[in-house]
């Protein structure tokens, strides 16, 4: 049996298994597409047939017509969604990136004899953050229904982490709030990172480089705003007033946070079909899937040693104006434009150009400013490529998702929260894998900071994984 829909050509997505949702039928003469679909046993197969021009199109039997979506790429509900994500970007991320700060004064007035906890505690909350999304994409995938439902438990549980991180009296309470509940503010975010997808289609590099940039963003502020905080009145004060500012900027943002285009609800036609439809696993089988796979397992490895590093790196060569911290927030603050400026040069180049050319950019940076980074301006040139191009990275995330799923809204949550996962491993790895290398010493008395200091293996390691992605990244499919 053959059902024929007739409706208006458009971005629209679809959910096998449910019924078609899409703009309302034009009431004047305009191009349409006719899509037909076999209602087979539990299966339903799209064809595209070819553009019609004329009058509407007569009325058929099984025709379903619904009201007009919002525009993606324009109209205030599309920027409205833009903004509240940036914001949440803004809190969610900027925070993690503000716990040195956080660190410093926990190891110094509060735990000063127990460093390794407090490390770890540190290192936790970012990684887990990355990670969670590992949990969090497939329960979206699996219940999108209930998808507010998770951001507010998200929500509420970091708010929670930060008032409780007041009232630590040991260590490892910081390790439990801060190092393991905080990670859960990964349910609120994660539908800010997929929804953008319906949102945005002409100009997605560049709304997500602009939420992307919301991290630098947050990673520059946030440490003024926590040290006057902490200055002014004292560390139990500072993280009450914190989570109280977190959590109701967090909740007005959440009120734009809403799908483009609705789940529909399951109709008489639909019956017998899951609510979802099935995954398209296919994916994990084209060579696209995997060279994006290999291309953010390699850059996340030597993604984070730099912000990790460069303070210490400073300090052994005798840098101090500017300082470490200081540098690490240039970092930041280069970022911002540069996930913006990232994210619009993807919406107009192939992907494996702009893959390339930033991991190339930044594995350059990495052997002549840093390893030769004796000087102020060295390391600041430095910090200002690296903030542009490897901490940019992440805005080209959309134009590889596209490249290996072509917008399946379920696939694209599924690919987001892998990528996120291994970013985190890469996080937690960096620690230890460069920590070893600290050890080797084999590049004593080479030039610039590759011989002066114990980093040399650290700085051809950082390039030698940006560069390999950058590598297999030039073979990403068109």
């Amino acid at each position: 049996m053959t059902t024929t829909t007739t409706i208006e050509l458009g971005p629209v997505r679809t959910y096998p298994g449910e019924p078609e949702v899409g703009p309302s039928l034009p009431t004047t003469a305009a191009p349409s597409i006719r899509s037909e679909y076999s209602g087979r046993s539990g299966s339903r197969e799209r064809r595209a047939s070819v553009f019609e021009a004329g009058g509407e199109p007569a009325p058929m039997s099984g025709e379903l017509v619904t009201p007009a979506l919002p525009p993606a790429d324009k109209g205030m509900d599309a920027w409205r969604f833009l903004v509240a994500a940036t914001v949440i970007e803004t809190t969610v991320w900027g925070l993690p990136y503000t716990v040195g700060v956080l660190h410093v004064y926990w190891s110094t007035k509060l735990f000063p004899n127990d460093e390794s906890t407090l490390t770890n505690a540190a290192t936790l909350q970012t990684g887990l953050l990355y990670i969670s999304a590992a949990v969090f994409g497939p329960l979206f995938t699996a219940f999108p229904r209930q998808q507010r439902y998770f951001q507010i438990i998200g929500l509420v549980t970091a708010v929670a982490a930060l008032f409780g991180s007041a009232f630590v009296t040991k260590a490892y309470h910081l390790l439990i709030t801060m190092g393991i509940f905080y990670p859960f503010a990964g349910a609120l975010y994660l539908p800010c990172a997929t929804l953008i997808y319906e949102w945005f289609v002409s100009r997605r590099g560049l709304a997500t480089g602009i939420m992307f940039a919301g991290t630098g963003v947050g990673g520059t502020i946030w440490p003024l705003i926590l040290q006057a905080l902490l200055t002014r009145f004292g560390y139990k004060a500072a993280m009450i007033s914190l989570a109280i500012g977190w959590g109701v900027l967090n909740a007005v943002c959440l009120v734009f946070i809403k799908r483009r285009v609705p789940i529909p609800k399951r109709s008489a036609q639909a019956k017998g079909h899951h609510a979802h439809g099935k995954i398209d696993w296919s994916v994990v089988k084209t060579p696209a899937f995997w060279i994006g796979f290999f291309v953010l397992l390699l850059t996340s490895m030597g993604n984070f040693n730099p912000t990790l590093w460069i303070p210490t790196f400073a300090e052994t060569v005798g840098v101090t104006q500017p300082n470490g911290t200081v540098l690490v927030a240039i970092m930041n603050a280069a970022s911002v434009p540069g996930n913006a400026l990232t994210g619009w040069v993807s919406d107009r180049s192939p992907a494996r150009i702009t893959i390339t050319g930033s991991c190339v950019l930044a594995a350059i940076s990495v052997l002549a400013l840093w390893g030769l980074g004796t000087s102020p301006a060295l390391l600041v040139l430095f910090s200002i490529v690296w903030g542009l191009t490897a901490l940019s990275f992440v805005s080209l995330w959309s134009k590889m998702i596209r490249g290996i799923c072509k917008d399946d809204p379920r696939m694209s949550v599924l690919l987001f929260s892998m990528f996120a996962s291994l970013r985190g491993v890469g996080n937690l790895t960096s620690g230890p894998i460069s920590t070893g290398l600290f050890k080797t010493g084999a590049f004593r008395g080479a030039a610039g900071g590759y011989g002066h200091t114990n980093f040399g293996a650290v700085l051809i390691y950082t390039a030698g994984t940006i560069f390999a992605g950058g590598v297999v990244g030039a073979f990403f499919p068109k």
